[in-house]
């Protein structure tokens, strides 16, 4: 080791190493660790693929599923960077499931309300249709979502790991 190289304290104890004599010590005087092995090891320098940002494909498609169960769908594009778009998907989930609930609560509760006996009444058929088709929406929504985050996840990390910048 030259004396521009070599350790002043000991990478694994902390020990000052400063007033011992370099060409005899090779070995740590307190914790016994070989000085010569790790001072190779600290000099290196980290790979610029290491300090790249990285989206986990498999994470943004758990969170959009999660996500998605919970009612707060385009949380998995938020992850991503595509803030605008998930928050989007979330307001349009949201209105989804809101106009589904209130369908399914007019059908239930319009019957309630003539007071007679709990049967299907014709003019409560465009409900049941409506109600059916919200509730087909929200369900593509939700899966459309999980795999369009996870490739956005795809997206980002070729574009960082291709031109070493973030696509959005």
């Amino acid at each position: 080791m030259t004396s521009s190289s070599r350790p002043k304290y000991c990478s694994n104890c902390g020990e000052r190493l400063e007033n011992l004599n370099y060409e005899e010590i090779k070995k740590c005087p307190k914790c016994g660790i070989d000085l010569l092995q790790t001072a190779s090891y600290t000099t290196r320098k980290t790979s610029i693929v290491d300090q790249l940002p990285y989206k986990s494909p498999g994470t943004a498609a758990l969170i959009a599923f999660i996500g998605g169960i919970f009612g707060l769908q385009g949380i998995g594009h938020i992850y991503v960077g595509k803030v605008g778009k998930g928050i989007g998907i979330l307001i349009a989930g949201i209105i989804i499931a809101a106009l589904l609930v209130i369908t399914i609560m007019m059908g239930i509760m319009g019957p309630m309300m003539g007071m007679g006996p709990m049967m299907m009444d014709p003019s409560q058929m465009p409900l049941i249709i409506l109600s059916f088709i919200l509730g087909i929406a929200y369900f593509v929504l939700w899966i459309w979502q999980i795999f369009n985050a996870r490739n956005l996840a795809k997206k980002f990390n070729e574009s960082v790991r291709t031109t070493g910048k973030e696509p959005w």
